[in-house]
């Protein structure tokens, strides 16, 4: 970057350890002999003023400091540099000394005008020039600051050479400053020469603070802290670049305090400056880091493209890319990209429009035609402010907006689909437009209202009127306050009061016992379309029979199951779901029909629709069609005993809803999250399920409704985890009070959770009281997983003989369920009756089957807890089994055993264990006695004992 030496001298910020190094170099100068420090870095990073700042410094302590700037190649005959280091040698020498004197008589001698002095006049100025050094430094140090050395001619660095060779002048300090990457101009073999050895101060950028207080200082202001922090990363911590931005402040006041101008970002100085460098260093050089600013988008350039854009060969760009490398403007790496973001947008701002538009649709058909990520293609395409008149484009920007839908990245989407929906025709349009507003909607939940409004105004065709209706349905439902949705005009012309009406039945939906939805749902179903009846026929052909009726469909399934009416619900919940299209454009409306089935153990009927939904064009019409399917598969994974795919499915669920807009209190969100911590409590992340009901809000005071319900009951589990028993005891009153009173809201799960809590407390009548209303709740359900988890409560409050009968029955109707989870607490809860009936073997067995089913499972705090049991066992089954002994082993003896019971010998474990073969022998010899066997002979023994063989492995392993 080029520096002029005109105009008044700036201050210099930070630096202050580079400072330090130049002060102990002018340190040991002064204790004798030639010091050589040679300070290098990118252009405009502050060479020249560190110089400066330096000399400065020295003359104030009483130095003699010397500057010799170097000028550009060309502007001064060769050998200039080193008659002007003669002359300023002189200036400091009294006019009657004879050095000066004899410096007088040789510098005529040595200036050549067409090339370097003869070598006699060279030799007797360079002797002068001694004498002249020798002269000047009896008390101290000389200090010589050569700026910008890679400029030096030939002849004068040589002439410094032999300056610095022995004898060498006493306490001289020579400090250069030298660009990185363009020595090569003025001799590099004499430059390194010279330097050989000598300290190197490299300059990088500056610090952020130390941008700050740049950027303060040249603009008189103080930008807010993201403007500046916006500007150091433009600029790398480039000092050049940091005040021609600030200048840029500087100069437009008017320009908001919280925002970075555009103009500001691309300072037209900047691109003159590296043109005119560039172009003096290497003519293909401005053309590779043009065509490098126009590739480079949201990812590095490819050097196949920029060898392209630059209409250079590969060989050529590499060779000019090695230049700007070692100039530190671009990075070293296998895809190119300018170091600077100022740097990049200055050059691209020295364009016209229409090259740039040229440049970027030339690299968009290269890149298709190498067939490219979309995304790449379309970082050009959308660059372009003219459209590209290719078949393809429109595909193109429209696949990346989606894949940048997908990775929750709703600005860069938004680029992408704008540019789409002006390429596009047709389907794609139509898709282009719908996937426009997901984006705008993701970005500003108003602004993106509006301008899906405005859409659906000016639309005629209902194939994209009826998705943007129930974009912005959905869209005010989940992001605005409760009300605002029944109470929002949504759009004009024929979208009136049916929508209102459906958002009116969604408002109430979270509250029990569903007032105001529930006397909307009576006026809709009783008699059913009596109502649909008085509106217009506009309005039925723009809102749809079908759809109202679904809603309140919905409104009756939640009515039936939370007053435990489970066939009540059931039928509904099938009504609602067999109304044609009813549930397409409502995914709230169709989740809350599919939880209802889930609840009621209706998996077939779940599964199918699923499947129908899944193969739904009008499903997918919605951005929120997966997501909120997502609670529901999550739910029967849950049922199923798959605990991580439950716990990844919510989580995405959750994700998803936020990036939505879903504001952070909505009941449905809040309702998620309390599922989600249900799982982790499940999965032993006791830690992080509290992290989140902190962070949405659920470990406040607010009053549950029935959508709060699984929020409580985690809230009081993690109390319980923590010895809070009185605060478990305030949970529970207000999920089983009599304003509220406990329903299935969770299924079964509620009542288990619930009745656990109880035990824990102390409160058995009420446990049982509890547990027989699960059982009367999953006797009307009618389903064999249902019963048998309501069996298992039973079971573990009855005690024998009834108790051990109950169980039995619960484990046969939960493993011809496939409900894992449950028949493992099955399972343990059996094992403990067993054992209070000193049937040891046989509880053994179940505790096998509960711990390898709980690990399979992923439920760490059930399987935790079976292993407890397996050890508070170990006094009563010691004598009659194995088991004693194996909990008496060490962690190393168990490691061997395992390894020795696996097939492997003594020595190839001493090899795997880093142990000698004697270290195992004695490990084996002590295992063998606490189990009671010989040898190996008798490992067959060890599987005879159920249960053992399992916990030997787990425990070897944790």
């Amino acid at each position: 970057m080029h520096r002029t030496d005109e105009g008044p001298k700036t201050s210099m910020t930070g630096r202050q350890a580079e400072l330090r190094r130049l002060g102990a170099a002018l340190e040991d100068g002064a204790r004798g002999g030639p010091v050589r420090v040679l300070v290098t870095g990118e252009p405009g990073i502050g060479r020249t003023t560190l110089l400066r700042t330096f000399s400065a410094a020295a003359r104030a302590q009483g130095r003699i400091a010397v500057d010799v700037p170097c000028p550009p190649h060309g502007h001064q005959p060769p050998f200039a540099l080193a008659r002007q280091l003669a002359a300023k040698l002189a200036a400091l020498l009294p006019p009657e000394d004879p050095h000066r004197t004899a410096l007088d008589a040789s510098l005529p001698a040595a200036a050549g005008r067409t090339g370097p002095p003869g070598q006699a006049a060279a030799d007797t100025l360079l002797a002068d020039v001694r004498a002249a050094l020798a002269a000047l430094t009896p008390d101290g140090p000389v200090l010589l600051s050569l700026d910008d050395a890679h400029r030096a001619d030939t002849a004068s660095l040589d002439f410094l050479r032999r300056l610095l060779l022995t004898p060498p002048p006493a306490r001289l300090v020579l400090i250069a400053s030298a660009r990185d990457g363009e020595s090569r101009a003025g001799g590099p073999g004499e430059l390194h020469e010279l330097f050989a050895g000598a300290r190197h101060i490299p300059l990088v950028g500056l610090a952020p603070s130390q941008s700050a207080a740049l950027i303060r200082r040249v603009a008189r202001r103080a930008p807010t802290a993201d403007v500046v922090a916006e500007c150091h990363r433009a600029c790398a911590g480039n000092p050049y670049l940091l005040t021609e931005v600030a200048r840029i402040l500087r100069d437009r006041p008017a320009a908001a305090a919280d925002a970075t101008p555009a103009a500001a970002l691309r300072p037209a100085p900047v691109a003159e400056s590296i043109g005119t460098r560039l172009a003096g260093l290497d003519p293909n050089a401005g053309k590779v880091a043009l065509a490098i600013a126009v590739a480079e988008t949201h990812s590095a350039a490819d050097p196949l493209l920029v060898s392209h854009l630059s209409g250079l060969t590969l060989a050529e760009t590499l060779a000019a890319v090695d230049l700007l490398v070692c100039m530190h403007l671009v990075g070293d790496d296998h895809e190119l990209f300018l170091r600077h973001r100022v740097v990049r947008n200055a050059l691209l701002g020295r364009m016209t429009l229409m090259a740039r538009n040229a440049a970027h649709l030339a690299a968009a058909a290269y890149l298709h035609g190498k067939q490219a990520p979309a995304e790449r293609i379309a970082d050009h395409l959308a660059a372009s402010t003219v459209p590209l008149d290719e078949p393809w484009a429109a595909p193109v920007l429209l696949r990346a907006g989606q894949k940048a839908l997908a990775a929750r990245e709703p600005d860069r989407a938004r680029r992408y689909l704008e540019h789409a929906v002006l390429a596009a025709s047709g389907e794609d349009r139509r898709v282009a437009i719908l996937e426009l507003i997901d984006a705008k909607i993701g970005i500003d939940l108003a602004q993106g209202l509006h301008e899906a409004v405005r859409t659906l105004e000016e639309a005629t065709d209902d194939a994209l009127r009826l998705p943007l209706l129930a974009r912005i349905s959905t869209a005010l439902y989940l992001g605005s306050e409760p009300g605002a949705a029944a109470r929002t005009t949504l759009t004009a012309g024929r979208a009136g009061s049916g929508w209102q009406q459906v958002h009116r039945l969604l408002d109430g939906l979270h509250a029990y016992p569903l007032p105001s939805a529930a006397q909307l749902g009576d006026e809709r179903l009783a008699p059913k379309g009596r109502g649909l009846g008085r509106r217009t026929a506009a309005e039925a052909d723009f809102c749809g029979p079908d759809r109202v009726a679904a809603a309140t469909s919905v409104v009756s399934a939640l009515r039936g199951h939370l007053t435990c009416r489970p066939a009540d619900a059931v039928r509904d919940a099938r009504e609602a779901l067999r109304e044609e299209r009813g549930l397409c454009l409502h995914p709230v409306l169709r989740l809350l029909a599919l939880m209802v089935l889930t609840w009621n153990g209706r998996d077939e009927d779940v599964t199918a629709q699923l499947r129908l939904h899944h193969d739904c064009a009008d499903c997918h019409e919605h951005p929120l069609h997966r997501a909120l399917l997502l609670p529901v598969t999550a739910r029967m994974a849950l049922m199923r005993g798959r605990l991580r795919t439950a716990h990844e499915q919510l989580g995405e669920c959750v994700d998803a809803l936020v990036h939505y807009g879903t504001r952070p209190q909505h009941p449905l969100l809040l309702w998620i999250v309390g599922m989600l911590a249900e799982v982790r409590l499940a999965t032993g992340q006791g830690a992080e399920a509290r992290a989140l009901l902190r962070e949405h809000g659920g470990l406040g005071s607010r009053s549950p409704d029935w959508l709060h319900r699984d929020v409580w009951l985690t809230r009081a589990r993690l109390r319980a985890d923590g010895g809070d028993l009185p605060g478990v005891l305030a949970d529970l009153a207000e999920v089983t009070g009599a304003t509220t009173p406990l329903g299935p809201t969770g299924g079964v799960h509620a009542y288990v959770h619930t009745v656990d809590l109880l035990t824990q407390l102390g409160r058995h009548a009420e446990a049982r009281d509890t547990a027989r209303a699960l059982l009367r709740t999953a006797e009307a359900m009618d389903t064999p997983r249902e019963r048998g988890i309501a069996l298992r409560v039973l079971g573990a409050l009855g005690g024998a003989p009834d108790g051990e009968e109950l169980l039995r029955e619960a484990m046969r109707l939960l493993a011809g369920a496939h409900a894992d989870f449950d028949l493992a607490h099955a399972a343990a809860d059996l094992a403990c009756l067993l054992f209070d009936e000193g049937r040891y073997e046989e509880a053994t067995a179940e505790l096998s089957t509960a711990l390898e089913l709980a690990d399979r499972c992923g439920a760490r705090p059930l399987a935790a807890r079976v292993r407890q049991r397996l050890a508070a066992s170990e006094g009563r089954s010691a004598g009659r089994s194995p088991l004693g002994g194996v909990l008496k082993l060490t962690k190393r003896e168990k490691q061997i055993l395992v390894d020795a019971v696996r097939g492997s010998t003594n020595e190839r474990i001493a090899t795997t264990l880093h142990i000698t073969r004697r270290t195992v022998e004695l490990h084996l010899s002590s295992a063998y006695r606490k189990l009671d066997i010989t040898g190996r002979k008798d490992f067959p023994h060890l599987f005879r004992t159920a249960g053992l063989w399992p916990l030997l492995v787990d425990s070897a392993s944790t």
